[in-house]
């Protein structure tokens, strides 16, 4: 019944105006009422109060002469019906330890069952020498009753109370009269109200209603209606506004869609993934990151459950998470993806308001995992340089020690001491070094002076300088150069600095009979090739790819044992990089490492090369 109602009037808005003003006109009476009712209530109450006081006054010295010659409770029953009877009011007198001595409405006999009246309100404050006041229902009568007591006081000292009390009713009786007039005034009211309501209603709604099919047929594409003006008041100006609205409307279409286009080709332009889902967690969109970090296609995506397209309940966490943060905060959470690619994605997620009782969620997505993998490195590379430093700097304070303590007496132990301390502080000297170097490298403050360098003179020198070392391991070293060989355009010293690191590499992991080759091959389009090519002891597969991170060893007992810093290869690829080159290391384990670098030999703006690789068995055969 009442949902009908409720239906019929929503569906006009006479109705609506009509009930509204009935409705107020209806409020206003009934709290004018309300407030007329309060305001005689009082002032009845405060009557009661100015009575109750002259009739305690008047009957104070009597009371107080009854109390100091401990009358009978006889004599005060006497004196309450006495003094009740010309004001129908009640009168009572209390001791001031609480006990009842005489009152208008309880007999003599009935005294001893009274209950005690100290810790009523007004016989506490009479008793404290104030008049105390209080309304109630008598638990004696059961009538409400308002309650007035005064300190029957002799010489400024408080002897008893006297208790005066009224009921309410003796001065709202003639209210029943006042309600009807106003009930009566009240209908008529309404009644007036109803029909003007009607009335302006009609009015007031014929041109709205109007408006309504011509908006209806705006609405479905027609923007040649027009709404009539028939006045200049407010409804004439909603008509020429609507006539505007639809005089534009074409126009604020045409710029929406131009502003939506803007807008996703700015998303979709982002970096970072982002993803909007509504209360429901319906994707609302879906940039062109975040579909290419979760490998989804186009149609894939908006209008569709969350879960649905893409299946990861951390993801959906963070949803939740983000939906219940206050307005202002953001939150954080870092995950890892597993397909269709492994990732670390840093979400931060907000809430997205579109209604007053519905929160959507906006997502954005970071693909951290370069950064953390950079973190790990550099982890990993305080860890080594520590490792590093501490090993040689151990040795040399334990050898010193030892000296110190009286080793520095005896000559030859002395003297190997001291020789191994220097070859500890060699190593010290030579990890700095390369440090050093990588570190200038990296930051880019190594400034190469390129001039054309010839390859067969520097392979030449590194040969040299490389050629006692690699006799004394028994280690044959050689090198294939074709004649006539270009001059290539690099930074003499450095390119020595690559093939010192690379040769001596090659000599360090070549066992004894095995051989080192330097070969150089013919320049072809624009690019020239030099290949270290060793006989060695190889490096295993799962190990290629980290070889030329800095302090990374194969096997880090014989690569301390001769010497290496685990920094090499690690200033080759840079140096390599620096001058416009490319660098691949191709190796089997137990057959050899061939490490092919490309140079350029017109210059650092040609294209890079596309290596082949070449098969150890081709490599066997120089």
């Amino acid at each position: 019944m009442t949902r009908a109602f409720v239906h019929f009037l929503r569906r006009s808005i006479a109705r609506k105006l009509t009930l509204t003003l009935v409705g107020f006109v209806a409020i206003t009476t009934i709290a004018a009422g309300l407030y007329l009712n309060r305001a005689l209530e009082a002032f009845a109450v405060d009557t009661l109060e100015v009575r109750l006081a002259s009739i305690g006054r008047l009957l104070h010295d009597e009371a107080r002469d009854l109390v100091l010659r401990e009358a009978s409770p006889a004599d005060f029953r006497a004196f309450t019906l006495r003094s009740s009877r010309p004001t129908a009011s009640r009168v009572t007198v209390i001791a001031t330890d609480g006990r009842v001595r005489g009152d208008s409405e309880v007999a003599v006999d009935e005294l001893p069952r009274v209950e005690n009246h100290g810790a009523r309100p007004e016989v506490r404050a009479a008793l404290a020498g104030r008049v105390g006041r209080d309304r109630r229902t008598s638990a004696t009568i059961g009538t409400s009753l308002l309650y007035e007591a005064l300190p029957i006081s002799d010489g400024g000292r408080v002897i008893g109370v006297l208790r005066v009390a009224l009921p309410v009713a003796a001065v709202t009786s003639s209210y029943a009269a006042i309600h009807r007039v106003m009930l009566a005034g009240g209908l008529v009211a309404l009644a007036v109200a109803f029909g003007i309501g009607l009335f302006v209603a009609r009015r007031v709604t014929k041109p709205v209603v109007q408006m309504q099919t011509i908006a209806h047929q705006m609405s479905e594409g027609d923007f040649t209606v027009r709404a009539p003006i028939r006045s200049p008041d407010e409804i004439g100006a909603l008509g020429r506004a609507l006539n505007g609205l639809a005089a534009r409307l074409r126009e604020k279409v045409h710029d929406l869609g131009h502003e939506q286009a803007k807008a996703t080709a700015i998303l979709d332009g982002m970096i970072e993934g982002v993803i909007a889902v509504d209360g429901r967690d319906i994707i609302l969109l879906m940039n062109e990151r975040a579909r290419s970090m979760f490998g989804l296609d186009a149609t894939r995506g908006e209008g569709k459950p969350f879960l649905e397209v893409i299946r990861n309940t951390e993801l959906h966490e963070a949803f939740r998470e983000g939906r219940g943060v206050d307005r202002g905060n953001v939150s954080h959470r870092e995950l890892r993806l597993a397909s269709p690619v492994e990732r670390r994605l840093q979400v931060n997620a907000v809430p997205l308001r579109l209604g007053a009782n519905e929160v959507g969620v906006v997502m954005v997505l970071h693909d951290v995992t370069e950064l953390r993998r950079l973190e790990q490195v550099r982890t990993e590379f305080v860890a080594n340089v520590s490792h590093e430093l501490r090993t040689p700097l151990t040795a040399i304070q334990g050898y010193l020690e030892t000296l110190l303590a009286g080793a520095l007496e005896e000559q030859e132990h002395a003297r190997r001491f001291l020789e191994i301390v220097f070859r500890h502080t060699e190593r010290l000297g030579r990890l700095l070094n390369d440090l050093m170097d990588l570190s200038n490298i990296e930051l880019g403050r190594v400034a190469l002076k390129l001039a054309p360098t010839r390859l067969d003179e520097a392979v030449d020198a590194v040969l040299a300088i490389i050629g006692p070392k690699a006799k004394s391991g028994k280690v044959g070293l050689r090198s294939q150069l074709p004649r006539d060989l270009p001059p290539v355009p690099a930074d003499r010293d450095r390119l020595v600095q690559i093939l010192i690191n690379l040769v001596d590499n090659a000599v360090k992991y070549t066992p004894e009979g095995g051989r080192v080759t330097v070969r150089v091959q013919e320049p072809a389009d624009g690019w020239i090739e030099v290949d270290v090519v060793d006989t060695g002891i190889g490096i295993p597969p799962s190990d290629l790819p980290r070889i030329t991170e800095r302090f990374y060893r194969v096997d880090k007992a014989r690569s301390r044992e001769l010497g290496g810093t685990g920094l090499g290869l690690a200033i080759v690829k840079h140096l390599v990089f620096a001058h416009g080159g490319q660098l691949k290391i191709e190796s089997e384990p137990g057959r050899g490492t061939t490490v092919r670098v490309w140079l350029n030999v017109g210059g650092l703006d040609a294209a890079p090369p596309d290596p082949p690789r070449i098969p150890m068995a081709a490599q066997e055969k120089d």
